[in-house]
């Protein structure tokens, strides 16, 4: 009667069940038959089964006029210390896995249909299992148990074993068609790597020396053109790169650092069961160019000294050590980010669009707060931090930058547990950050939710706008709803959002966009 008094029409969802209740089916829906006679019996409401669509069309018969709410509820808190705002960033890893177990399935699905399907033969079934379950408001969220976690990344790898044979036979098999006429049954095997984020590729770590060429084909599953690097690592330094019309184009040797061998070896090891026997010396780069729903196909292979210097530049490596006070320009094109010799970025300038802006980058933690004052701790679903530490950065070799024809690389050891990597493309008009955080240190028996902070001078009056799921953009404004009154109990958490594809904030002459590759939480703090 309460819920009805606030709501209109005289028809009201209530909504039964809550977690694991329906473990015991035949005795939840046993005690609701008694619940639903006995409410009938007094008279005054009419309870019965329904659904989400009989509901609807209730309401909607009643011919009522409805509002309009064009905003949502994030962040949201049911009790006073009690943002559900952790769950944004809880368990990156697992959220970064879903998203591209998800893009590759899309396009193993392609694939698929191209060579046509058969159920005796791999398909892609079991990753569309495995990701319709990663769906799940305890899964992609990170909001499940340790062991419950595994379980939702080792069903996405078993998925992806067989998706990944679905795709090397199709690549095959229309390769070979195109040359044939029709395919029959392929005979070239395509390899895939999975594990390049820890620089891990056998097949393309292979001696070219002796006479070898390595073949790779690149598919674009996106329905427009697009032009991107192609990044593989090598052993060979002397190496050219071919298009199917055997025309040499521009490629770019980057050395594979020290910080970046050691995460393969330690995870190669892991995920092999032992020790690789080879490891790779460089990050080979070249550009790739696919027509939509499409393929190319590129052949590396050995070269000689001086064709190898006019087509495979390798990158300069530029110490920070010798000239600190000097300021450092990276960007082989329009866009270029100036830093200090001591390797803080200063300042994002794009010489086409005549933009300069200064821009700070830094890193810190929120401590998460342990309940000890009134029993609600910072964790998966709740952010409530305890204090905001900054992360310095350690020791003074911290700085190195890799330049080239097609990209400019900044390598930055932040501390013993952060270590980034930005790059600047001579194509594109944005940078692109990348960075290995953990493990954490928790010796100290603190929780830490490590954040990174972005400075400009854009003045945009407290609003930013973050997307909802992907499909839109909706206005924030720090401490404030327009739907009601705001009462701030937690200045820091009850300002986080989602943000599923990026956020931006502008003012009358400027724009500044962050894009994410995974869902994270964000926040605009003045």
């Amino acid at each position: 009667m309460d819920q009805a008094n606030i709501t209109r029409t005289n028809h009201v969802m209530w909504t039964m069940g809550t977690d694991f209740k329906y473990q015991y089916a035949h005795t939840w829906y046993k005690q609701m038959d008694k619940f639903i006679h006995y409410v009938n019996q007094d008279g005054r409401v009419n309870a019965l089964y329904s659904t989400p669509s009989i509901y609807t069309d209730a309401k909607y018969a009643t011919n009522e006029s409805w509002p309009l709410k064009t905003d949502d509820f994030f962040p949201y808190a049911d009790i006073v210390n009690a943002y559900w705002t952790g769950y944004f960033t809880s368990r990156p890893a697992l959220k970064g896995y879903v998203r591209k177990m998800s893009g590759y399935y899309l396009a193993a699905r392609q694939l698929e249909f191209f060579k046509g399907r058969s159920k005796a033969s791999p398909n892609t079934d079991s990753l569309a299992d495995a990701l319709s379950l990663a769906q799940h408001h305890d899964a992609v969220s990170g909001t499940s148990k340790q062991h419950v976690a595994n379980d939702y990344a080792k069903r996405l790898a078993i998925g992806y074993v067989e998706a990944e044979e679905v795709v090397g036979e199709s690549l095959s098999c229309i390769a070979e068609s195109a040359s044939k006429g029709g395919c029959k049954g392929p005979t070239n095997k395509f390899q895939q790597c999975l594990l390049l984020n820890i620089s891990y590729c056998p097949p393309s770590e292979v001696d070219l020396s002796k006479g070898k060429s390595l073949v790779v084909v690149v598919y674009n599953s996106l329905g427009w053109k697009r032009e991107d690097v192609i990044r593989i690592p090598v052993i060979n330094e002397n190496v050219a790169v071919k298009d199917a019309g055997g025309k040499e184009i521009e490629s770019q040797l980057l050395p594979l650092l020290n910080d970046s061998v050691g995460i393969r070896d330690y995870y190669s090891k892991a995920y092999l069961g032992m020790a690789s026997n080879v490891t790779p010396k460089y990050w080979l780069a070249f550009t790739a160019s696919l027509p939509p729903l499409g393929f190319n196909t590129y052949i590396i292979s050995s070269s000689s000294s001086t064709a190898s210097r006019a087509a495979s530049t390798s990158s300069q490596v530029y110490d920070t050590k010798v000239s600190q006070n000097d300021t450092v320009e990276i960007g082989p094109g329009n866009l270029k980010l100036i830093y200090s010799g001591k390797g803080q970025l200063t300042q994002y300038i794009n010489s086409r669009s005549l933009v300069k802006e200064s821009v700070e980058q830094s890193y810190s933690y929120y401590a998460g707060d342990d309940g000890s004052k009134d029993k609600q701790a910072s964790g998966a679903y709740i952010f409530r931090p305890n204090g905001t530490y900054s992360i310095n950065a350690e020791g003074q070799d911290v700085f190195t930058v890799l330049r080239g024809p097609l990209l400019d690389e900044v390598h930055q050891r932040i501390s013993s547990w952060i270590y980034q990597i930005t790059r600047v493309y001579k194509g594109k008009e944005h940078a692109e950050v990348e960075f290995t955080v953990g493990p954490i240190p928790i010796e100290d028996g603190i929780g830490k939710e490590v954040v990174t902070k972005i400075t400009t001078t854009v003045k945009n009056n407290k609003k930013f706008y973050t997307d909802s799921s992907g499909r839109d953009f909706i206005e924030r404004v720090r401490d404030y709803r327009k739907d009601w009154e705001l009462q701030v109990n937690q200045p820091i958490a009850g300002n986080y959002y989602p943000i599923n594809l990026g956020l931006y904030m502008q003012d009358n002459s400027s724009e500044f966009s962050i894009l994410v590759d995974r869902s994270v939480g964000g926040i605009k703090y003045c």
